[in-house]
């Protein structure tokens, strides 16, 4: 984050009466069935001048929804006991004992048939205060907010919401805007709240301070729990404070002051002591002032840590950057013999202290994970089936919702997305800033759509058939806590090679919270279709909402009923011309023609109808060119730089290339084959690369690749090959994984279908440019003119992954910022045998071990025409 001085909220001045309504404050008491409920209320009065509060009368009127009065005499307290500026003995003895519990509300009424609050149902009632007058018949002031009745309670190793257990589907929110800083619009605000609740997220932690007032007012309408984090922050000097003395005053009035503003507001559920501060006896003693000031919530820090127990202060066991139970790169390294690639080790297991009754039954969540800088968040899904298993696991807080980059005028008038020392400022932290789910101006990326899929409140699977079933069937299991399924829609379509040939609305039985129910797909046609065949599974709103429009998509699930013949078709037999012009070898059949050098193996030319697909820079390797190197994601170049840094040491983007063999034939059947071995020499290993090409009597080209690691590699990042093709080959289809980018671990949100697009259109916008425009399971990709001439490359026997780009690989990796990126024109068209995963390694564990390239072997096989 940034470090801003001044004055960055709204300052309001305002006059008022002698008497005045100084405070209020709010609890909701529901019965043990959830159906009635008690409204507490308990006012303060406050006078200036010596003003008599004798004939003063505090009103109370609570409307529902609808604006309809819920009570049919208004409640009345009088003002002097609530004052008691003389401190009577009977007031003080009923409301604040010398022995005894405080008792809190002045005013109590009971609300029968209540409206209940939560993030999925947020009902708001209004209560009016009225300061009166009685001898004048004068209102002195008045005074509306919003109520919200729910109860939170901590029940062995679940938060209860209303007595249902509830998971976090969070994420970690600063306040920031590219233009104005930390000054936070409504329609900044607006934003945050619509595109989180479009995102299936439930839950925001104000990291790390308490939030504009009319945030928290954002949160009650639209529904989203709020963890209030304190403003405490000690990073530099860990939890030295937190155990000095001197230090406690500040510590209670940071944390009293939250609580005093932020204790009406409904959807807070969790006070947060602060943050990256460790634990000592000034935090125990907030914690204790929050549990007896308001035992409504549940205290939450992430520095509460202890052995074999964490301290009883909190209500939750938490932890930041989790590991999940799968193998991770280099994860058991020891600390101190190598420290960067022990990164791993140090973050701990969640759901293995879930598991550990040793630290007791309290709920385990994650305060910060799923660090989502730059092209990040890999194996999110992972850590949800985690969540998903265990009834200790609350679920937790992505870092965090919205990049914090700041948007700065070039001299030559483009606008740059800035970061740590872009303006001069030291010491900083670079692009650390840039760790949103959203950009800064809260567009849209392709992890949003990662984190809307996982975080869907509903499991759709498909269940097995049997022999004698006509239909299919798929079980629906409802993840809300509080709705049913009233208020949505079952639809499907029936896709073959990514066209609709089928759909329809099934009727959708009401599925109450944490149920399930089997569910028909009425489609005859499946079973004769041939081909790629999907089934999409999807639930929508039945009706717009606040932030939502009719038939807005909450959750999906795509099936493949059946897949494409990827294997070889036979070769087709003709008389393919062969010349060879000394080190130039020229080959055509029918109106295809290819050139090969047969010093380097590369192809010179690839003519179809005499256009010409070849298109080689200077400043680029003859084609296709071998990649065990990409543009280093932030992931890549995170905590410790070990990846990125390796990559660098071992000269993976400019390896030595010693030919070891070119050579040719020509087949019986007419076809042409080309082989071409090379060696890629590296720092302390090499890749033994072998390719294959056979020219066959269509005028196709089969490739066949081989790989083989040797040495001392560092993990790859990936194993492949660039084609650049001429610039006029600007549109793009293709069938797999899309329509946004996708990664080995990082696939969820996307869909199998024929996508169309533009290459201008693949590169996503990071403000500091890396890996990006990757997709997975490719079967096809087409690359097209405006005139309609293609060029097709086909996968065979398995799937490949690939980017089709105006840059290269190192045209990424040497620029600092997006705007500073020049566009080639040419196509630099990357397919890929395997691609590394994304891991957390900004700010967390990195790759797991089953998204690594492998050092073994490695081959694909492809078919251009």
């Amino acid at each position: 984050m940034w470090r801003f001085a001044g004055i960055q909220r709204d300052v309001t001045l305002y006059a008022t009466e002698d008497v005045r309504l100084y405070d209020f404050g709010i609890r909701t008491v529901l019965d043990d069935k959830y159906l009635h409920a008690e409204l507490q209320i308990e006012p303060s009065i406050k006078t200036f001048n010596d003003a008599s509060v004798e004939n003063m009368l505090i009103e109370a009127q609570l409307f529902d929804a609808d604006n309809k009065a819920v009570w049919k005499e208004t409640l009345q307290q009088a003002a002097v006991p609530v004052l008691n500026r003389d401190f009577k003995a009977g007031i003080l003895n009923e409301r604040t004992p010398q022995r005894g519990v405080r008792q809190f509300g002045w005013m109590k009424a009971k609300v029968d048939s209540v409206h209940l609050w939560s993030a999925e149902t947020p009902y708001l009632y209004s209560l009016e205060l009225t300061l009166r007058d009685t001898l004048l018949n004068k209102t002195v002031e008045r005074i509306t907010t919003k109520v919200g009745f729910r109860e939170v309670k901590v029940v062995g190793p679940q938060v209860l919401v209303n007595g249902k257990p509830i998971r976090l589907r969070g994420v970690n929110r600063h306040e920031h805007d590219p233009n104005l800083a930390k000054v936070m619009t409504e329609e900044m605000m607006l934003k945050d709240v619509q595109l989180m609740k479009r995102a299936n997220i439930n839950a925001v932690r104000t990291a790390h301070y308490p939030d504009v007032p009319r945030w928290y007012e954002l949160c009650d309408e639209y529904g989203i729990y709020v963890m209030d984090e304190a403003n405490i922050e000690t990073h530099g000097v860990r939890g030295w404070l937190a155990s000095h003395p001197d230090w406690a005053n500040s510590f209670m009035d940071r944390t009293i002051r939250m609580a005093m503003r932020d204790r009406n507001y409904p959807c807070i559920i969790s006070w947060s002591l602060g943050n990256e501060s460790g634990y000592g006896f000034n935090f125990a003693a907030t914690a204790a002032w929050l549990k007896d000031f308001d035992p409504t919530r549940f205290i939450h820090s992430e520095g509460a840590q202890g052995s074999p127990k964490d301290p009883e202060a909190v209500d939750v066991i938490a932890r930041f950057y989790p590991r999940t139970q799968d193998a991770y790169v280099n994860p058991n390294i020891p600390e101190g013999e190598d420290a960067e690639r022990a990164e791993n080790a140090r973050w701990e297991r969640l759901l293995s202290i879930a598991r550990d009754t040793a630290n007791g039954d309290r709920p385990v969540m994650t305060s910060e994970y799923a660090h989502a800088m730059g092209n990040a968040m890999g194996n999110f899904k992972e850590y949800w089936d985690e969540i998903y298993s265990h009834p200790r696991m609350l679920g937790g807080f992505i870092w965090d919702w919205a990049d914090q980059g700041i948007y700065q005028k070039l001299p030559d008038g483009r606008i740059q997305v800035s970061y740590g020392g872009d303006f001069g400022d030291k010491p900083n932290l670079k692009a650390f800033c840039f760790n949103g789910v959203v950009l800064s101006d809260r567009s849209l990326t392709p992890k949003y759509e990662e984190v809307k899929k996982v975080y869907q409140p509903f499991l759709i699977e498909l269940l097995p058939q049997a022999a004698n079933e006509k239909d299919l069937r798929i079980r629906l299991t409802n993840r809300q806590h509080h709705l049913s399924t009233e208020p949505y829609e079952l639809s499907w379509v029936l896709c073959q090679e990514g066209k609709e040939v089928e759909d329809w609305t099934e009727y959708l039985p009401v599925i109450q919270p944490g149920e399930s129910a089997e569910i028909a797909i009425h489609s005859r046609r499946w079973k004769n279709m041939k081909g790629n065949v999907q089934l999409r599974v999807s639930l929508r709103l039945k009706n717009p909402t606040l932030w939502a429009e009719k038939g807005y998509e909450i959750a999906w699930e795509q099936f493949t009923l059946k897949q494409a013949d990827l294997s070889a078709k036979p070769l087709v037999a003709a008389k393919v011309e062969v010349n060879q012009d000394g080190n130039t070898l020229k080959a055509k059949v029918k109106q295809v023609e290819y050139v090969w050098d047969l010093t380097s193996g590369a192809v010179l030319s690839a003519k179809a109808n005499g256009f010409e697909w070849i298109d080689q820079p200077q400043d680029l390797p003859a084609q296709p060119y071998f990649q065990a190197f990409r543009a280093p994601t932030d992931n890549d170049a995170g905590f410790g730089n070990w990846l990125a840094k390796d990559w660098r040491n071992h000269q993976m983007d400019a390896p030595q290339i010693k030919p070891e063999q070119v050579s040719y034939k020509t087949l019986e059947n007419g076809c042409l084959q080309v082989f071409v071995k090379s060696v890629y020499q590296y720092a302390q290993g090499s890749i033994l690369r072998e390719i294959r090409y056979t020219l066959d009597g269509r005028g196709q080209l089969d490739v066949q690749e081989k790989y083989q690691p040797q040495g001392s590699l560092p993990v790859l990042p990936r194993l492949g090959v660039a084609w650049i093709f001429s610039p006029q080959a600007e549109n793009l289809q293709w069938f797999g994984y899309g329509p946004h980018e996708t990664y080995p671990d990082r696939k969820a949100g996307a869909s199998i279908s024929t996508w169309k697009s533009t290459v201008s259109e693949q590169l996503f916008p990071y403000p500091k440019p890396q890996e990006s425009g990757n997709h997975e399971a490719t079967q096809y990709l087409t690359l097209s003119t405006k005139q309609g001439r293609s060029l097709s490359v086909q996968a065979v026997d398995e799937c490949f992954s690939f980017s089709a780009l105006h840059y290269a690989a190192t045209d990424l990796a040497a620029k600092k910022h997006h705007v500073e990126l020049q566009a080639r024109p040419q196509v630099i068209c990357s397919i890929d045998a395997q691609q590394l995963g994304l891991g957390n390694s900004s700010c967390g564990p990195g790759v797991l071990e089953k998204y690594l390239v492998s050092k073994r072997q490695l081959h694909y096989r492809i078919i251009l025409k």
